[in-house]
């Protein structure tokens, strides 16, 4: 299982910063980031709050209570999430059932040229 510590170095190195950098960003030293990422001090949750903003994940993710990857990553995706949130339950069922067949498809049709 992993640590918060090696989540944190995980997240760290997907955004691409340097601990120095993150450090920074959180207005803490390097060396109080690294005793957070070798597991030997663990942060308040004021502190899993500035970690989560400043790698661009949620809390969640952070504290490994969920491993889906939900980042929007295009403005098609934003819109689409923005719409679906705007209708009501009855029209978010038949997207959710379109969905469903689509992806049904899509996979019989793979599963069909391998």
């Amino acid at each position: 299982m992993e640590t918060l510590g090696q989540r944190i170095v995980h997240y760290r190195k997907k955004a691409g910063l340097l601990q120095k950098d993150l450090a920074s960003k959180l207005g803490i030293s390097a060396s109080a980031l690294n005793l957070y990422e070798k597991d030997k001090r663990e942060p308040n949750a004021l502190m899993i709050k500035g970690l989560a903003n400043s790698l661009g994940i949620t809390g969640d993710a952070l504290l490994g209570l969920k491993h889906l990857d939900l980042t929007i990553s295009n403005s098609d995706e934003y819109k689409l999430l923005k719409n679906y949130r705007m209708i009501n339950e009855q029209g978010k069922e038949y997207i959710r059932q379109s969905m469903t067949m689509a992806l049904n498809t899509y996979a019989a049709r793979s599963s069909d040229s391998s």
